[in-house]
């Protein structure tokens, strides 16, 4: 069954668009095994995306998204970086510094220190880089043909909306005594399911625990957010928006709430005017409305329901303001001195892409890839982000230009505050791809024609 529904997908480019979107959820089921080493479905599906892309668009209009003006010839640059100093790096400096590292061999109990050496996170970590190189590239490929973006659009929002019927499930099925989704974690990972806190219910959805679902609702949360915002299909956006930022404020994950904390700065000094005049007022009243439900909501409470009110505080101590004295807390603290003393043990060369976990995703690139990389990563981050969107492109294309760029920057808030490798999915940099793709494809004349009239009504 699914051989025959990937055979069908690879026939069309919109099609593999979907599977690789939607395979995307599955991340903790097991396609297949090669001994040792398990292989999601987004990783499989990969090889068709791949080859879909190459007939499509041929090896020299691939090239294209790695050329020198491109975001893609840093991200190149830091996957060559990578993978020579996971082959590399743990070898020549070996012992050199203590580290905690990524080994399957390592067992399900705490990290300890051991000696810098190669381990599987090497491997693993390199493929996934090469892995994420490949996306990026066929993605920023296909995004030249028409209705590429609006099909890109469409796919996250069918994503949006599995993502919140599973976040559903697991709540349901928790209430029965039950794990419905037990049939889509395969994966040879530490599952932290049905897990409660205060009563409350740790929504893991698709994945192994509640951090990992609200590292992948939340940019597309942001993703739908942003579109309802400039008005790009405002019904379904606007409702997979409430239905997703439900289920992250529902999550009990410290990762979601610090995660939407921070992405609310970025949306306060956002300027989706750029895109659509029309958003301007759509966000301010966003805000108004937002303002004073939460003023409204909280004096009632404070007044009318003291016990509630109780609840809610002890509640936020646990799931955030005393996690950083608990036991994982302290864990994940220890991860990041660490890492930063290997950064500086190794004169800022790094240990080796996947030789170390931290708990911050600045901690990981600098201690993993060193200046190197970090200079890098971060020029495709920035170059990824701080173009201006071209005002003569449709409306539509600018808008999924504009909401995959803050997903881009909710993600990494997301794993700023708590990844512990490098692999961010192949999500991020599809959303990566579509954020700096635009000036691939030369505009038509009617195309121009809207973006010239949209730039005239904003100046």
């Amino acid at each position: 069954m699914v051989v025959t529904g990937l055979v069908s997908l690879y026939t069309s480019f919109r099609g593999v668009i979907y599977g690789i979107i939607v395979y995307s959820l599955f991340g903790c089921a097991l396609a297949m095994s090669l001994g040792s080493i398990g292989i999601l479905p987004a990783q499989l599906f990969l090889a068709f995306f791949a080859l879909r892309a190459f007939n499509l668009a041929g090896g020299k209009k691939l090239g294209d998204a790695f050329s020198l003006d491109k975001p893609g010839f840093w991200l190149l640059c830091n996957c060559v970086w990578g993978v020579a100093g996971a082959i590399v790096l743990p070898r020549l400096l070996h012992g050199s510094t203590l580290v905690f590292p990524v080994d399957r061999g390592a067992g399900d109990g705490p990290l300890l220190l051991q000696p810098l050496g190669p381990v599987s996170g090497n491997l693993s970590q390199a493929v996934y880089c090469i892995s994420d190189v490949v996306v990026y590239g066929c993605m920023y490929a296909f995004l030249k043909y028409r209705d590429a973006y609006r099909t890109l659009a469409s796919a996250i929002f069918l994503l949006t909306f599995l993502d919140v019927l599973a976040g559903v499930i697991d709540i349901a099925s928790h209430a029965v005594g039950i794990d419905a989704l037990s049939f889509v974690k395969t994966a040879q990972f530490a599952m932290m399911t049905g897990v409660e806190l205060d009563g409350l219910v740790r929504i893991s959805g698709t994945f192994s625990e509640a951090s990992a679902f609200a590292g992948f609702t939340l940019p597309l949360f942001v993703f739908c957010l942003n579109l309802w915002v400039i008005g790009y299909r405002p019904r379904l956006a606007g409702m997979l928006a409430v239905a997703s930022g439900a289920l992250l404020l529902l999550s009990t994950s410290g990762t979601a709430y610090v995660g939407l904390g921070g992405y609310l700065v970025i949306l306060l000094f956002s300027r989706p005017g750029l895109i659509s005049p029309a958003a301007v007022v759509r966000k301010q009243r966003m805000w108004v409305l937002a303002v004073c439900a939460g003023v409204l909501g909280t004096l009632y409470v404070v007044l009318f329901l003291p016990a509630v009110a109780n609840m809610l505080v002890q509640f936020a101590d646990s799931a955030v303001f005393d996690k950083s004295s608990s036991a994982s807390g302290l864990e994940r603290m220890s991860w990041n001195t660490q890492g930063m003393t290997n950064f500086f043990d190794t004169y800022g060369i790094g240990v080796g892409l996947g030789s170390i976990r931290a708990s911050s995703f600045l901690v990981v690139v600098l201690a993993n890839l060193g200046v190197v990389g970090a200079v890098c990563y971060g020029t495709f981050i920035a170059k990824s982000l701080l173009v201006r969107v071209p005002h003569q492109y449709p409306l539509a294309e600018r808008a999924v230009c504009y909401a995959s760029r803050h997903s881009m920057m909710a993600a990494l808030v997301c794993a700023v505050s708590s990844a512990g490798v490098f692999e961010l999915g192949s999500l991020f940099y599809l959303m990566a791809a579509a954020a700096g793709a635009l000036s691939l494809r030369t505009p038509t004349r009617a195309s121009r024609r809207e973006g010239w009239i949209a730039r005239g009504v904003h100046e």
